[in-house]
């Protein structure tokens, strides 16, 4: 078993949601926690075992910063209440070369939930810097009520898309040695 880390700089929690004719995509930034792969295995590649990202909910963006305040508050996120949320594997099903069906517990605005994903997986690759990466990316849906965030229904819909893009590196990379975001 091999222990990685997310990388901050380039993971993160995606979301999509309809409001009234348009969708809207926002993310959260700054993911921190370990990533567990497998030993290699025979084609050369390591296989995703979990990973346990935290995130800060007040890293919300969307581009607008009208919009992101509103998100951030108690009408929705609350995230001065709920400063944390947490994406962590509780179930992983290898689906075919480099993809994975996944369960994780979402806990979001005080709530945790579980929400299933399907993963595809990429790496080891080495960067421009010579540091060894892997990464998953993880899609499926959620609906916001199931998180107590259920305010405006009718304009915006309780059914969002969710992504979480993870990115890792060896923990024994020190943090002050990882690349810039590019």
């Amino acid at each position: 078993v091999m222990d990685w880390k997310i990388d901050p700089a380039h993971s993160s929690v995606d979301f999509s949601v309809r409001y009234l004719v348009s969708t809207v995509h926002a993310r959260f930034t700054g993911l921190r926690g370990p990533v567990v792969l497998s030993d290699t295995t025979e084609d050369g590649k390591p296989e995703l075992l979990g990973f346990d990202a935290t995130f800060d909910t007040d890293s919300f963006g969307s581009g607008n910063s009208a919009r992101d305040q509103h998100i951030k508050s108690a009408d929705f996120l609350d995230t001065a209440a709920h400063p944390e949320a947490t994406v962590r594997v509780v179930s992983l099903v290898k689906d075919v070369v480099d993809r994975y069906l996944m369960t994780v517990e979402l806990t979001l605005h005080g709530h945790t939930r579980t929400v299933d994903l399907v993963a595809d997986t990429a790496g080891p690759v080495e960067d421009a810097f010579g540091v060894l990466r892997v990464g998953a990316t993880a899609t499926g849906r959620l609906r916001r009520s199931d998180f107590g965030v259920a305010g405006y229904q009718g304009f915006i819909s309780d059914d969002i898309a969710f992504t979480v893009n993870v990115q890792a590196v060896p923990a024994s990379v020190p943090d002050d040695q990882l690349p810039p975001a590019a």
